[in-house]
């Protein structure tokens, strides 16, 4: 069995209306939640292989805090194609990667993300807020192209599952 987790990047900060949007960095929330998200990460599964990283300045700040909660430490890979993916491309980079690794996080944006989830699940209501983690099972991944229908949804969190606002 595998295990990917979604993870949406924490809140970005819009203070610096200059700034393109892929520029953005994290706000003081998101600083806050990433790092009590990626716990829980590494709680359900503390032997991550590979963290696929969208190259937003959010995503790659969502990415160094979540690297400290994992005592040893697993690849990287920042992915351009990932910035704003859509389901469908989030599948085709899954499908890259899943061969050779067990578990994975995908570090990523809306609406892809959420799309992702519903096209596992169209019953499955996860609006995906930011800093929010949708774990999924892989349990036949002896396929040559995996399928939505291929995962299965394990748990889905939001920050404010855990923590008050």
């Amino acid at each position: 069995m595998k295990n990917i987790f979604l993870f949406r990047h924490g809140k970005s900060n819009w203070k610096h209306l200059d700034l393109i949007d892929s520029e953005r960095p994290l706000a003081k929330r998101g600083l806050r939640d990433v790092p009590v998200m990626s716990k829980i990460i590494n709680e359900k599964c503390p032997d991550i292989d590979l963290i696929l990283c969208s190259s937003s300045k959010r995503t790659r700040e969502t990415l160094e805090l979540t690297l400290s909660a994992f005592s040893e430490k697993p690849a990287v890979e920042i992915l351009e194609e990932l910035y704003l993916a859509s389901s469908d491309s989030l599948l085709s980079i899954l499908n890259k990667y899943i061969s050779k690794n067990n578990n994975i996080i995908l570090i990523g944006h809306n609406p892809g993300l959420y799309d992702f989830v519903t096209e596992i699940d169209d019953d499955f209501f996860f609006l995906f807020p930011t800093s929010a983690v949708c774990h999924l099972l892989l349990h036949n991944d002896q396929k040559s192209k995996l399928e939505y229908k291929d995962f299965k949804i394990d748990t889905a969190i939001k920050p404010k599952d855990i923590l008050l606002n």
